[in-house]
């Protein structure tokens, strides 16, 4: 989009505004032409499903525990809520093997116990490392300054779990400059270590993030 010479003579401030208001507010940097959220969605779907592993992301930062396992569960209960993937539990997988061993200790039912030996293996690893978590941002090539305005990266890798190879990466931008996404994959209260972060232009930049990346894993055929 060009700037005309009338708009030079705006002052500077409503000219950052208008550039704003053109920026994307969540996008994928190394692919930013797939599908809309919604389009991808939308698109009838009766492939096979991908059994698919998340691991808690990789972020540290004093005084903000619980980040990249909860950025984790938001994206792991957005991939279920998308229909093309089998998520299975692997950060409290301990959990599920304690009832299992529980259950077949000789003190409960035989025909209700869960059998020993029926875990499923994961076909797709997903690991993500947070890299920004900005309440208040300020820069970059895609981020116009806005005193209210909160921004989250997001690293991502794909790993075939037979071979360990990276079959995927990319790099996720979400900021809170609209209210446009948000509830299609992300519906309900955030997890639990960024409930501080509710009703916050900082929630907004969570839920445009973890959709963009849902939205690029569905384009890019991974389910």
């Amino acid at each position: 989009m060009r700037l005309s010479i009338s708009m030079f003579r705006l002052p500077v401030v409503a000219v950052l505004l208008w550039l704003a208001a053109c920026t994307s507010t969540a996008t994928v940097v190394s692919n930013p032409n797939g599908p809309t959220i919604s389009q991808a969605r939308a698109e009838a779907y009766n492939g096979p499903k991908y059994r698919i592993a998340i691991s808690a992301f990789d972020y540290a930062a004093a005084g903000r525990s619980g980040i990249g396992g909860g950025m984790a569960d938001m994206l792991a209960d957005a991939l279920v809520n998308t229909n093309r993937f089998i998520v299975l539990e692997r950060e409290h997988l301990n959990e599920v093997t304690q009832e299992q061993d529980l259950a077949n200790s000789g003190r409960f039912r035989k025909d209700t116990a869960a059998p020993i030996g029926q875990l499923e293996g994961a076909q797709l690893l997903i690991r993500g490392t947070v890299t920004a978590f900005e309440e208040h941002c300020s820069g970059g090539s895609i981020i116009i300054y806005s005193g209210n305005q909160a921004c989250v990266t997001i690293n991502l890798r794909i790993l075939d779990a037979a071979s360990g190879r990276v079959v995927n990466a990319t790099t996720v931008n979400g900021t809170s400059a609209s209210n446009s996404v948000g509830i299609i994959f992300t519906p309900g209260t955030l997890p639990v270590g960024l409930g501080a972060y509710s009703k916050t232009p900082m929630e907004q930049a969570i839920r445009n993030c973890i959709e963009t990346a849902v939205n690029y894993i569905v384009s890019n055929k991974l389910g």
